[in-house]
């Protein structure tokens, strides 16, 4: 397989493609090109017209890229044909594990990472967080003698307005440092936990 680099105007959107592509979904793959780069090429045919990858090529052009990687299928027009709506027909078929999705995803929210970058919306999220497949630890009884978070407390995805994400990080990564804590989720389960304590007296 040959992946080259081709002016973006100078492939063509199939126009009879019978995948509907929505503005939300071209956001989400801007998204993921703009954080991840470009890591799967368009696949046209010999004229350069696109057999799958339409939501990349209009994607690309909402960044602006001038350029974007493809590859040049050998495919007849039936096959070419075939293979545009197989590739969109087989993907429906896939689904997930949602206790090893949830962990993947929990791992990530440690990381800091936005999971909105994972292509689920925020109600998607809040909905398999919601599920009964990942037991929670006690909050209460996941510290140490030392005030340390000693279990994973998990299923927790914070939401806030732009202006405040500053203070957010800066309070929680204080808490962190000051309190030889590793991770954003135990900082915030310690902030509330001493919170908690306060409103006992």
């Amino acid at each position: 397989m040959q992946i080259k680099n081709v002016d973006i105007n100078s492939i063509k959107p199939y126009k009879k493609n019978p995948r509907k592509i929505s503005p939300k979904s071209i956001d989400m793959v801007a998204g993921s090109i703009k954080e991840f780069g470009f890591q799967q090429p368009i696949v046209v045919d010999k004229d350069y017209v696109i057999v799958v990858g339409h939501t990349r090529h209009e994607a690309s052009k909402k960044l602006g890229l001038k350029e974007i990687p493809i590859v040049v299928g050998d495919f007849t027009d039936q096959q070419s044909k075939a293979y545009r709506i197989a590739d969109n027909r087989i993907n429906e078929e896939t689904g997930w594990d949602y206790k090893i999705l949830q962990e993947e995803l929990n791992l990530l929210l440690d990381l800091d990472m936005d999971l909105n970058l994972t292509g689920f919306s925020s109600e998607e999220l809040d909905s398999m967080f919601s599920k009964e497949e990942i037991e929670i630890t006690d909050p209460i009884n996941a510290i140490d003698d030392e005030n340390h978070l000693i279990n994973d407390v998990k299923m927790i995805q914070l939401f806030y307005e732009p202006e405040t994400e500053k203070r957010f990080r800066d309070i929680i990564n204080l808490v962190k440092y000051n309190n030889n804590i590793d991770n954003i989720s135990d900082a915030v389960m310690y902030c509330v936990l001493n919170e908690e304590q306060k409103q006992k007296g």
